[in-house]
């Protein structure tokens, strides 16, 4: 499996940024007006990509469910996926509206159709949901098309994450991320288990993000500085807005400040080479201590450890050659207060 995926034009792996997905998910209120303005809105957070949810509700959902007492009734939230289906025709209208902004367009499909859809849209990555990881036929079907596979891996448990790799990997997909995530919404802390995701890393040796429910910032850097190179996370226009994905989701600001924090904190993991910083080079003399004379010292004496001390800055020699340096003949007169040279005493 490659440790780098290609979603356009943008490489992801560790070599490269934090790829941020901003999750439109049914935020749009089946409102397309609304949903270019949270495309706008993710754009100006800073976010790499926008995703939808692309599901019709006969392809996601039964439309009977059984209730307490085992008997089929309707299916309560039928409805509202009714209501929040993303039109066909959407999809390439904000296709191309996202192209337009600068910012790329993703989905998730839920069925056979939608992926066909999306497919035919040239849809440069595909994203599948934690809910789909064992739907093998969906999954066989979106590794044929031969693009990258963006695969969350909510409430699952590892083996069940080695076979929808085998299955991807069978099909014909070559690049695939996969995405540790925590299935509720929001989890509780104690509930998303950050550290899950470098397991999949040590198991699979791929490309491993966050998809986060969780409030605020907090986790998504979290997993930045344990491995993420892919974070995904909710975005809304309004949070105290009706709707499923709204509560637990960002507004716009706060998806910007997030997404400032993962920059910077990306800068401060640097490379891992324990050397100074061209800035702290200066502080190598600044706040280091040399050998200094403590009092006038005349040519040909023996120098004693009462004639020298330890002090800022290091303009002379280390404190290291202290034990060296004392019962060694000076060269030369020195004055009081000034650093102690290597040629200042006999070898």
């Amino acid at each position: 499996m490659r440790d780098t995926i290609k979603i356009g034009r943008r490489a992801v792996g560790d070599s490269f940024p934090v790829y941020i997905i901003a999750e439109i998910g049914s935020n749009h209120d089946s409102n397309l007006n609304k949903a270019k303005e949270l495309v706008k809105a993710a754009k100006y957070a800073g976010a790499d990509a926008f995703k939808l949810q692309s599901f019709t509700a006969e392809g996601l959902l039964n439309p009977l469910k059984p209730d307490d007492a085992g008997k089929w009734v309707a299916h309560p939230a039928y409805p509202a996926i009714e209501k929040l289906t993303v039109p066909e025709d959407w999809h390439a209208k904000l296709m191309e509206y996202g192209r337009s902004k600068g910012i790329t367009f993703l989905s998730a499909p839920f069925d056979s159709g939608r992926a066909e859809l999306l497919n035919g849209l040239g849809m440069e990555a595909f994203k599948i949901a934690s809910g789909d990881l064992t739907n093998e036929p969906l999954l066989r079907q979106i590794a044929g098309y031969g693009r990258p596979v963006v695969l969350s891996t909510g409430a699952s448990y590892l083996s069940e994450v080695t076979r929808a790799v085998e299955v991807l990997e069978g099909s014909g997909c070559e690049e695939l991320a996969l995405l540790h995530c925590s299935s509720l919404y929001p989890p509780a802390y104690e509930e998303v288990n950050i550290r899950a995701m470098v397991t999949l890393k040590n198991e699979f040796g791929c490309t491993v993000g966050f998809s986060d429910h969780t409030p605020g910032s907090t986790v998504p850097v979290a997993a930045v500085s344990l491995g993420a190179r892919i974070i995904e996370k909710h975005i809304t226009l309004d949070r105290s807005a009706k709707g499923p994905d709204h509560p637990y989701a960002m507004e716009t600001e706060e998806f910007r400040q997030m997404v400032c924090e993962i920059r910077n904190l990306e800068r401060a993991l640097g490379d891992g080479i324990k050397q100074p910083s061209k800035s702290e080079m200066a502080e190598r003399v600044g706040a280091r201590r040399s050998i200094y004379t403590r009092v006038d010292i005349h040519k040909g004496a023996k120098i004693s450890a009462e004639m020298l001390k330890l002090v800022r800055h290091a303009y002379g020699l280390e404190p290291r050659d202290l034990n060296e340096i004392v019962g060694k003949t000076v060269t030369r007169d020195l004055r009081k207060d000034m650093p102690l040279l290597r040629e200042d005493i006999c070898r």
